[in-house]
C-alpha cells in the first residue's frame, strides 16, 4: 500500500510520470513515432545543403563624383555629409570611406542579420535626404548593394591555346544565356575576356596633314550615325510610320565617313585614322588559366598558361547549393556538346555545391559512426533490448530536431551537423537514465510488479533530477544567442539545434521509452533480498563489481577528514595547473611573441581549415604598369604549377578574381588597377592528398616571397579562406589622427614594426607610395581670345589621351549594337611636351595649337584620405605565418604604445580588452587593433558572458527547486572540475584552444551540472526516507555510477568522430577530455562536498533543537 500510495504521488505531481501515463500503453505512440520519422525524411530531402551557415551581413557602397576636386576637398564637400547622413541610421554598423582625387567612394556594413531589404531602403532614404547637402555639380551617388546571395556558389572557366579571349567572351556570353533560364540562379555574369568594338584610332601626323582637328571628326562622326522615327505619313489610305534608318552597319561605313574636303578632294575619316573592327589591343585587364603537376593537362601545354574567361553563377536565396550547382553543370555540359569547339578546355574553378555536399555527406557518415558507438555503448553497459530502446530514441531525437530546424528556416551545414553530433552524447542521457531506471525496478519488484504502474513511477522517480538536468543544459546552449556579430551568426545553429534536439530527448525518453520498455522488456523474478520497496532504510541497492570498486574507493574519503583535505587541495591544484597552460605564454619571462612553450597551449579564434582552394594577392606601386604586374604574375605561377599537389591555377590581372565571401568582406572586390593582380590556386582534391593546403601554402610562401623581393616595393598575400567569420586581415592595426601626413609616417613606422616581429608575414599598408603626375594648366586668358573656354579645352585633352564612345554600330549577325570609339593609341600619341601637333577648333572654326594654350608642369598625385565611422585612419595588415595571431598583437602592442613621434607626442594603443574602444580624436594619434584579434576577444567575451548568464539563471531555478542556496553552490562547483582535462587535452592532441574550444567547455558545463544533479536528488530522496547520509551517499553514488559512466562513454565516443575536423577538433577535445576528468572528479568531488554540507546543516539543525528543549 505504502508503494502504491508513493507510485500515485509521483505520477500526480511528475512531469515525466503524466506523460508516460498517457504514452506507455497508447497506439499514439506509433503514430507519435511515425510522424517523427516522417518529418526527419522530409527535412533531410527539402532543407538546403550549404558548406558553412550563412552569415547575413547587410552592406552597398556609394560612388559620387565630383570632377577636378582634391581628395581633401572631396573629403570635406563629400565624405563628411555623406557620413553624417549615415550615422542617422541606426542598424548602420561601420563605414568605411575613401576620399580620393574626383571622386568618394562610401562602404556601408549594417549589422549582422539586419534585413537586407530594409537596410537598402533606409540607405536610398538617407542618401536622397542628404543629396542637397552635396555641391550642386556632383554626380547622382551610385548605390550598389553587396549581398551575401549574389556570391557565386559555381564558377566554370572557358581557356584556350587556340583561341583568344574574345572568342571565349563570346562562347561564355551563349553559356551564360542558357544558365540564366534556370529558375534557382540569381546573379549570372562572365568575368574577363574582351568585347568587340570598332576603334577608330586617330593618327596626329595624317590629321595634322588633312588639316583635320579632334573635335571635328568627332561631331561628324556624331553626326553620321542616327537613326529616329520621324512621324506618320497616310500611302495609298493607310497610315504608316516613317523611320530614318542611317546607323552605321559596319567598320566600312565607318571609315566613309566624310570629314572634310581638300581641294575639292574628299577626306574620308580613314584618311586620317585606322578603322578596326575587333577587340582593343591596349590591354589593362586579363584573365589567364594554367594547369599544375597535379592535373594530367600540365604536360600537354604548349604555353604555361593560355588566355582564360569565367562565367561565374550565384543562386537564389534559399535554395539548395548542391542542387543548383548539379543544375547549372548538367546544363553546361548539354550546352558544351552542342557549340563548344574542340580545343576549348572548360574547367570548373569553383563548385560550393559540391563542397557543401562532401561536408554534408562526410558529416552524416561521422553522425552514423557516432550512434553507431552510442549504441555499443548501451548494448555493452544495459544489455541489448534496453540498447535497441535507446537506439531507437536517437533517430527519433535527431528527426525531430532537423524537421523543427527546417521549419524554423535553418540549413543543413557544417555547423548544425556538429551541433548534433555533439548533441548526440547529450540527448541519449535522457533515454539511458529513464530506461536504466526502469530496468532497475523492474528487477527489484520482480513477478509481483504491476507493470504499467512500475514503468510510470519508475518514470517519474527520475523525471524531476532528469527535467532539471536537460534544462540546465538547453540553457546553457541557449545562451549562446547572445553571442554577437558573425561570430554569433556562424554558431547559432548550435544554439538553436542543440537546446530543440535536448527537448526532444526529453519528450521522447517519456513517452517513447517507457513504452517500448513496457513492450519490449521482460521482468526476471527477483530474489527475496530485493523485496523491499525501493530507498527504504532497510534496502540498499546491490552493488555489482564496479559499484562495489567506486564504493571502496568513495569511503576512506567520507570516513577520513585528512584524506578529503588533500582530494580538494590536489583537485584545486589541477584546476590551476590546467590554466596555467594557456596563461603562462601571456606572462613568461621571454615575452607573448616567439615559439610557443613545451607545454603551453596556444588561444586563437578559429584554427585555419584544410581546404582545396587558396587566393594569393598581389599589389604592386601604383606607378607599374600592366606588364610590369604581368612580369611578376608569370614568375610566380612558374613556382606554383611545379608543386605537386596544385591542380590549376587562375590568373587576373588588373582587376580582383571572382568575389567570394571573405573578398566581399575584406573589400578586395572594389579594387581595380593596372598595378594589382589575383591568382586563385586550386588544389588536388584534399581527399586524394595527405599534405593539407595550410602545410601547401607553407611550402610554398618562401619561394613565392623570393620572387617578389625582385620587384621593389610590390607586396603578396597568401589568403586562406576562413573557416569561420572572415575578416579584413589576421593582424590589423587601425592609425587614427587628424594629419594624413602624420598617418602615413606613422604608418611607416608600424609597419617596419610588424616586418621585424617574429612570424608575422606579407606586411602591407593602405598608404601609396608616391606617384608622379603630369599637371597641365590651361591659360584661360588665351583661351578666351583663341574664342575657347577651359572646359572645352579639357574636354578635348581628355578625348586625347582617354578616347571617347560615340555611339554603337549596328552590325549584321551581332545581336547587341558594336561601341564605337574613338581614340588615339599610345603608339601615335605624342609626348605631352608636344602638344603643338594636336588642335582645337573653336567656334570660327579656325584650328589651335594646344600647346598655345596650355603648360605642362609635374608633381606627385593627390593621395587618397582613408576614413572609418568619421575618422581619418591608416591601416596597417598582416598575416601569421604559423602561429595564433593574439601572441603577435600583444608583442606589437607592447612595442608600439608609446612610440614617439616626429612632431614630439606619442602614439597610444588600444582596443586591447574584451569591450571595443572608440576613437577619442582627442587624445592625439590613436593605434586600435582589429582584425582576428578582435573578434578573438569579442567572440571569447560573449561566451564567458553567456555561460556566466546561463550559469546565474541554473543557479536561481535549482535555488527555487531546491529552497536552498548551499546545495545549488555544491551542484555548480563540478563546473571547475572539468577544466582539469580540457587545456592538457588540447596540450596531449597538438592543437589550438579555439572558439569552438569554447563551446565545448560551455556544452561541457552542462553536462557536469547534470550529472551532478543526479547524485544529489538521489543523497536527498534517500535522506527524506530516512537513510543515515553516509549510507545515502554511497548508496545515490552507486545507483547513478552507471548511467552517469554510460552518459560519459556515449559523450566521448559521440564526439570522437569530431576529432578529424580541423574546426570543430577543439570542441571534441573539450568535450573528450573534459568530460573524462569531470566525470572521474565529480563521482568524488560532488558526494564529498555535499557530506560536509549535510553534516553543517543537520548538525546546525541539531544544535537549534537541543537549544529549543533547553528553553522550554
Amino acid at each position: 500500500m505504502k508503494a502504491a500510495h508513493r507510485e500515485k504521488s509521483a505520477q500526480k505531481f511528475s512531469i515525466a510520470a503524466s506523460l508516460a501515463d498517457v504514452f506507455v500503453s497508447s497506439k499514439l505512440t506509433q503514430l507519435f513515432i511515425m510522424a517523427c520519422l516522417m518529418l526527419g525524411i522530409g527535412a533531410i530531402l527539402q532543407t538546403p545543403r550549404e558548406d558553412n551557415p550563412q552569415i547575413i551581413i547587410p552592406g552597398a557602397s556609394i560612388r559620387v563624383e565630383l570632377a577636378g576636386a582634391s581628395a581633401a576637398e572631396i573629403e570635406e564637400l563629400v565624405v563628411r555629409p555623406l557620413e553624417r547622413g549615415i550615422k542617422l541610421i541606426s542598424s548602420v554598423d561601420k563605414v568605411y570611406a575613401t576620399a580620393a582625387n574626383s571622386v568618394a567612394i562610401l562602404s556601408v556594413q549594417f549589422k549582422v542579420g539586419e534585413n537586407q531589404e530594409d537596410s537598402l531602403v533606409k540607405l536610398y532614404d538617407r542618401i536622397s535626404s542628404t543629396r542637397a547637402l552635396l555641391p550642386p555639380n556632383v554626380s547622382l551617388p551610385l548605390i550598389r548593394s553587396m549581398n551575401v546571395d549574389d556570391v557565386p556558389i559555381v564558377t566554370v572557366t572557358l581557356a584556350s591555346q587556340t583561341y583568344d579571349d574574345d572568342a571565349l567572351k563570346r562562347l561564355a556570353d551563349r553559356l551564360l544565356e542558357g544558365v540564366h533560364s534556370l529558375p534557382s540562379v540569381s546573379a549570372a555574369y562572365v568575368q574577363g575576356g574582351r568585347d568587340r568594338e570598332i576603334r577608330v584610332e586617330l593618327d596626329p601626323e595624317r590629321m595634322q596633314s588633312y588639316g583635320v582637328s579632334l573635335d571635328q571628326a568627332r561631331s561628324l562622326l556624331l553626326a553620321a550615325n542616327i537613326s529616329l522615327p520621324l512621324g506618320a505619313t497616310v500611302l495609298q489610305g493607310q497610315t504608316q510610320q516613317v523611320f530614318l534608318n542611317g546607323f552605321l552597319k559596319s567598320a566600312n561605313d565607318v571609315g566613309r565617313i566624310i570629314i572634310g574636303n581638300d581641294h575639292h578632294r574628299l577626306i574620308y575619316l580613314s584618311d586620317v585614322a585606322d578603322v578596326v573592327d575587333g577587340v582593343n589591343t591596349e590591354r589593362k585587364t586579363a584573365s589567364r588559366l594554367g594547369f599544375g603537376v597535379a592535373d594530367v593537362r600540365y604536360s600537354h601545354m604548349l604555353e604555361a598558361d593560355m588566355p582564360a574567361v569565367t562565367l561565374a553563377i550565384a543562386k537564389q536565396r534559399g535554395t539548395n547549393a548542391v542542387e543548383v550547382a548539379n543544375q547549372v553543370l548538367a546544363r553546361i555540359d548539354r550546352m558544351k556538346a552542342n557549340f563548344i569547339p574542340n580545343g576549348v578546355e572548360v574547367v570548373v574553378t569553383r563548385n560550393d555545391g559540391s563542397v557543401a555536399n562532401d561536408t554534408v555527406n562526410g558529416l552524416i557518415e561521422h553522425l552514423m559512426i557516432a550512434i553507431f558507438s552510442v549504441f555499443c555503448v548501451a548494448l555493452v553497459f544495459l544489455g541489448r533490448k534496453e540498447a535497441f530502446i535507446v537506439g531507437m530514441s536517437v533517430p527519433l531525437v535527431l528527426a525531430l530536431t532537423l524537421g523543427i530546424a527546417w521549419m524554423a528556416g535553418l540549413t543543413i551545414n557544417r555547423v548544425s551537423l556538429f551541433a548534433l553530433i555533439l548533441s548526440l552524447g547529450l540527448l541519449v542521457d535522457d533515454a539511458i537514465v529513464v530506461i536504466e531506471n526502469i530496468h532497475r525496478h523492474y528487477a527489484m519488484t520482480g513477478a509481483a510488479l504491476n507493470k504499467r504502474l512500475t514503468t510510470i513511477n519508475a518514470a517519474g522517480e527520475v523525471g524531476n533530477p532528469t527535467n532539471l538536468a536537460t534544462l540546465a543544459v538547453i540553457l546553457v546552449f541557449g545562451s549562446l544567442l547572445a553571442v554577437t556579430g558573425m561570430s554569433g551568426e556562424y554558431f547559432y545553429p548550435i544554439a538553436f539545434s542543440v537546446p530543440v534536439a535536448m527537448a526532444s530527448s526529453l519528450f521522447v525518453a517519456y513517452t517513447v521509452v517507457p513504452w517500448a520498455a513496457y513492450r519490449w522488456l521482460s521482468v526476471h523474478p527477483a530474489n527475496e533480498s530485493d523485496h523491499h520497496e525501493a530507498g527504504t532504510i532497510s534496502h540498499i541497492p546491490r552493488a555489482n563489481r564496479l559499484e562495489m570498486y567506486y564504493q571502496r574507493l568513495l569511503k576512506p574519503f567520507i570516513d577520513n577528514a585528512i584524506w578529503r583535505r588533500w582530494c580538494f587541495v590536489g583537485v584545486i591544484g589541477l584546476i590551476l595547473l590546467s590554466l596555467f597552460q594557456p596563461l603562462w605564454q601571456f606572462i613568461r619571462p621571454a615575452g607573448t611573441s616567439g615559439p610557443q612553450s613545451w607545454f603551453g597551449v596556444e588561444m586563437t579564434m578559429m584554427p585555419l581549415n584544410n581546404k582545396n582552394t587558396f587566393n594569393i594577392t598581389i599589389k604592386l606601386p601604383e606607378t607599374a604598369p600592366l606588364e610590369e604586374t604581368d612580369r611578376l604574375t608569370r614568375a610566380m605561377a612558374d613556382v606554383i604549377r611545379r608543386h605537386p599537389q596544385v591542380s590549376n591555377y587562375q590568373i587576373w590581372l588588373g582587376q580582383p578574381g571572382i568575389v567570394d565571401f571573405s573578398s566581399l568582406l575584406r573589400g578586395n572586390a572594389e579594387i581595380t588597377g593596372e598595378n594589382i593582380a589575383e591568382i586563385r590556386v586550386n588544389l588536388r582534391d584534399k581527399h586524394q592528398r595527405d599534405s593539407s593546403s595550410m602545410q601547401i601554402v607553407r611550402e610554398l610562401r618562401p619561394p613565392l616571397q623570393a620572387v617578389a623581393a625582385a620587384f621593389p616595393h610590390s607586396v603578396i598575400q597568401l589568403l586562406e579562406d576562413a573557416p569561420g567569420p572572415p575578416v579584413r586581415s589576421t593582424i590589423l592595426a587601425e592609425i587614427y589622427g587628424s594629419n594624413p601626413t602624420m598617418l602615413r609616417e606613422i604608418s611607416t613606422q608600424v609597419r617596419q614594426v610588424f616586418q621585424q616581429t617574429w612570424d608575422v608575414a606579407e606586411v602591407n599598408s593602405s598608404e601609396p607610395v608616391d606617384v608622379q603626375q603630369q599637371l597641365l594648366v590651361v591659360d584661360s586668358a588665351k583661351a578666351a581670345l583663341s574664342g575657347l573656354t577651359t572646359t572645352e579645352v579639357a574636354m578635348t585633352l581628355h578625348r586625347f589621351l582617354a578616347g571617347e564612345y560615340l555611339g554603337q554600330a549596328h552590325l549584321v549577325g551581332e545581336k547587341i549594337p558594336v561601341p564605337i570609339r574613338l581614340v588615339i593609341p599610345r603608339r601615335h600619341q605624342p609626348d605631352l611636351t608636344l602638344l603643338s601637333r594636336v588642335y582645337i577648333t573653336n567656334k570660327q572654326g579656325l584650328r589651335v595649337p594646344l600647346s598655345t594654350l596650355v603648360t605642362l608642369t609635374s608633381g606627385l598625385a593627390d593621395k587618397p584620405i582613408q576614413r572609418k565611422n568619421g575618422e581619418r585612419v591608416s591601416y596597417v595588415l598582416g598575416e601569421m605565418r604559423q602561429t595564433a595571431p593574439a601572441y603577435a598583437v600583444l608583442a606589437l602592442d607592447k612595442r608600439l604604445d608609446g612610440l614617439k613621434l616626429s612632431d614630439g607626442s606619442q602614439l597610444s594603443t588600444g582596443n586591447m580588452r574584451l569591450t571595443p574602444q572608440q576613437v577619442d580624436s582627442a587624445k592625439g594619434y590613436v593605434l586600435l587593433w582589429d582584425g582576428s584579434q578582435r573578434q578573438m576577444l569579442d567572440t571569447y567575451r560573449d561566451m564567458t558572458g553567456a555561460l556566466g548568464i546561463s550559469i546565474v539563471f541554473i543557479f536561481l531555478i535549482l535555488v527555487a527547486y531546491y529552497q536552498s542556496i548551499s546545495i545549488p553552490i555544491v551542484a555548480m562547483a563540478a563546473i571547475p572540475l572539468g577544466l582539469v582535462g580540457v587545456f592538457p587535452g588540447h596540450w596531449l592532441m597538438q592543437a589550438q584552444f579555439s572558439a569552438t574550444s569554447m563551446i565545448g567547455v560551455i556544452a561541457l558545463a552542462g553536462v557536469v551540472i547534470r550529472n551532478s544533479l543526479l547524485i544529489i536528488d538521489f543523497v536527498l530522496e534517500y535522506r527524506q526516507q530516512g537513510m543515515p547520509l553516509r549510507d545515502a551517499i554511497l548508496a545515490a553514488g552507486a545507483v547513478r555510477l552507471r548511467p552517469i559512466l554510460l552518459t560519459a562513454l556515449a559523450i566521448v565516443l559521440g564526439s570522437a568522430i569530431m576529432l578529424t575536423d580541423p574546426l570543430f577538433s577543439g570542441l571534441a577535445i573539450s568535450l573528450i577530455f573534459g568530460t573524462v576528468a569531470a566525470t572521474l572528479l565529480t563521482l568524488i568531488v560532488i558526494p564529498l562536498l555535499l557530506l560536509i554540507l549535510l553534516r553543517r546543516k543537520e548538525a546546525k539543525a541539531g544544535a537549534l533543537i537541543s537549544l529549543d528543549k533547553w528553553d522550554l
